[in-house]
């Protein structure tokens, strides 16, 4: 029986029922230090609290779960059977926080999806195990709005625990393959990451629904191994237009990726 990650990490975290509401760490003598708004911070509280999530799900299903050995390292997770495995399943963990418009509607989201120019390149910069190794790619999406009250560094005893504000509220979370939530541009201008799809509809993210859910994985990888790199001045595209017509003059029968990426972007007029 094929192992489907999705429904199996949504049914686990509705049985677990989690509380992901972390207001301090707390030191040997007793005392609790108030947590503030760093974003690196509350993304690593998530990660502590979904890791407990992963080892359960690999110990009901007969997997090894592997955490990165380094934070560069990607992914955050590996699931596998053993380390000969090639069918290995990778998990990353990404976080992002809401911000809000001035009509008061959410801005669009906004993830970093890993590298661009590293292991999906060359096969084994910066990756736990070779690329080729890897069968699936999930993302596991973590949205929060800022508690803008939440003071950090402030010193609290155990008693005044509820006097302690959460750093971040409204918590929503979702897990989806990665090439279905990449967009065709990179996460932020001076890096070489993949950026995530934009859209402040949370349910085009849990239903996956980037241009790449209907071009396919395999356009995903091209696309993104081709792109030029941070800097690079021989820039072939830097759009999935311009790629497509890239693809043309190369020679390369692209014209059903046009009309599925034109029915796609007819589809998705209104992101937000």
């Amino acid at each position: 029986m094929e192992f489907d990650f999705i429904p199996i990490f949504y049914s686990k975290i509705k049985e677990k029922k989690l509380s992901w509401e972390v207001s301090g760490l707390v030191s040997l003598n007793g005392n609790i230090y108030s947590l503030g708004s760093d974003s690196k911070l509350i993304g690593r509280i998530f990660e502590l609290i979904l890791y407990g999530v992963l080892q359960e799900i690999a110990d009901e299903n007969g997997y090894i779960l592997q955490p990165s050995n380094q934070q560069t390292v990607y992914p955050d997770f590996t699931l596998m059977k053993n380390k000969e495995d090639n069918r290995k399943i990778a998990v990353d963990i990404k976080t992002t926080y809401r911000s809000f418009r001035k009509d008061g509607k959410p801005s669009y989201y906004s993830f970093t999806l890993g590298s661009y120019a590293s292991f999906i390149r060359n096969g084994t910069k910066n990756i736990m195990f070779p690329y080729n190794q890897y069968e699936k790619h999930y993302i596991i999406g973590c949205i929060y709005t800022r508690n803008a009250q939440a003071t950090e560094g402030q010193i609290y005893t155990l008693q005044e625990l509820s006097k302690i504000s959460v750093p971040y509220k409204e918590v929503e979370i979702f897990v989806q393959e990665k090439y279905k939530i990449a967009g065709d541009k990179p996460g932020s201008g001076n890096t070489e990451n993949i950026g995530s799809y934009k859209t402040n509809k949370i349910d085009y993210l849990i239903h996956g629904e980037g241009p790449f859910s209907v071009l396919g994985i395999e356009t995903f990888e091209d696309y993104w191994r081709g792109y030029p790199k941070y800097r690079e001045e021989n820039k072939n595209y830097t759009s999935l237009e311009e790629y497509f017509e890239f693809q043309i003059e190369k020679g390369n029968d692209y014209s059903m990726k046009k009309r599925l990426y034109t029915y796609w972007k007819n589809q998705h007029k209104e992101r937000s």
